[in-house]
Formats: C-alpha cells, sequence, structure tokens
C-alpha cells in the first residue's frame, strides 16, 4: 500500500521541477514550491530543509534510472549484436521518458548556471559509473574472449555518447516531444553495428 507521505513528497519533487524550470535554482523559492504543491510550508520543511536538498533529490532521481537495471550477464551462446541491443534498450528506457526531459533540462541549466550544482551532478554520474550494466557487460564479454576493448569506459562512453547525439540532444535542446520507441530502437542498432564491428573478436 502506498503511504500518503510517499505521494505528498512525489507531489512536492514534481513541483519542485515544475518551478526550477520555470524560474532557475536562484530564483526559486520554497514558499513558491509549497503553494505548486498544495502542501503548507511546514510541510515542505518536513521533510526537505531548504532547496538545495530538494535539487539533490531530484538529481539522485535522475541517476536512479540507471541503478533500477538487473546486472548484466554476457551470454556466450547468443549473438553479440542482439544482446548488446537488448541490454541497451533497457539502459536507456528513461531517455524518452517526458519527465527525464523536464527535469534534465533543469539540471544542465542549473549546472551551467552554478557551479555547486554542477560539481554535485558530475560527483554523481561518477558514483554510478561502476555499476553502469554496460561496463560489466563489455568486462564479461573481454574475459569471454568475444570482445577486444581496450578502455571499456571510454569505448561505452563513445557508445551511450553516439545514441544520445541523435535521440536525446536534439530532443532536449529544442524543446521538442521525447523521441518514439521506433527512433530509439533505430538509433540503438545503428550504434551497436559500429560497436560490433570495431569491438568484437573475429572467429
Amino acid at each position: 500500500m502506498v503511504k500518503i507521505s510517499d505521494i505528498k513528497q512525489k507531489d512536492i519533487i514534481n513541483s519542485a521541477i515544475q518551478v526550477f524550470a520555470q524560474k532557475g535554482f536562484e530564483q526559486a523559492s520554497m514558499e513558491g514550491i509549497s503553494k505548486q504543491a498544495g502542501v503548507s510550508k511546514r510541510t515542505l520543511y518536513k521533510y526537505y530543509p531548504n532547496k538545495e536538498a530538494l535539487f539533490e533529490v531530484i538529481v539522485d532521481n535522475l541517476m536512479c534510472r540507471f541503478d533500477d537495471q538487473p546486472t548484466a550477464q554476457f551470454e556466450l551462446l547468443r549473438s553479440t549484436e542482439q544482446q548488446l541491443i537488448e541490454l541497451t534498450l533497457k539502459q536507456l528506457c528513461y531517455i524518452n521518458s517526458e519527465d527525464y526531459q523536464i527535469a534534465a533540462r533543469m539540471v544542465i541549466a542549473e549546472c551551467i548556471r552554478c557551479p555547486n550544482a554542477s560539481r554535485m551532478l558530475i560527483s554523481k554520474f561518477g558514483a554510478i559509473e561502476d555499476s553502469y550494466g554496460l561496463h560489466e557487460w563489455v568486462r564479461q564479454g573481454i574475459a569471454a574472449n568475444r570482445l577486444l576493448v581496450p578502455n571499456v569506459s571510454l569505448a561505452v562512453e563513445q557508445y551511450i555518447g553516439s545514441i544520445k547525439a541523435v535521440v536525446f540532444w536534439p530532443h532536449l535542446l529544442a524543446h521538442k516531444s521525447p523521441p518514439s520507441c521506433d527512433e530509439v530502437k533505430i538509433a540503438v542498432e545503428s550504434a551497436v553495428k559500429g560497436f560490433v564491428a570495431t569491438y568484437e573478436v573475429s572467429n
């Protein structure tokens, strides 16, 4: 059963995203967030001592999209290409979510305006890097002598970056609707072909 307190916190976080997006972090106020959420300031401060704490929770929620994925397993009896397509689509399930794009715009804007926000976001990305499923999958592929990847982090970053360049950044920066599932799949399949051609060990 969902607790009332959980519902209130979700409403507060969603309202904070809207207020931060509209006014920017510096101009946003706890009073404005409480009004947007339809809760008293007393209730708001019960959960969050200040807007900095709220901002950090929003960033944490974005990062949890990566951590929710199951541990990847490299399967020797399946094609490398098909495994990578399926794994990537699971890992990037957040990319065509409208709430993610709204929050991402807000976070990016604050990173440009506020060095403290930028440092926090970078540190959080670094904290989740080791649990990012694609890194582990690639390492298993190397151990199985199916992949030859000199620099795993660089290879994964370039791979994901090539997908986001097509179906994330253009939509995010132009304020377009999130990409469709078909658009994401086409971009992933194209990037996978490049990754496999570069790193799969020839039989």
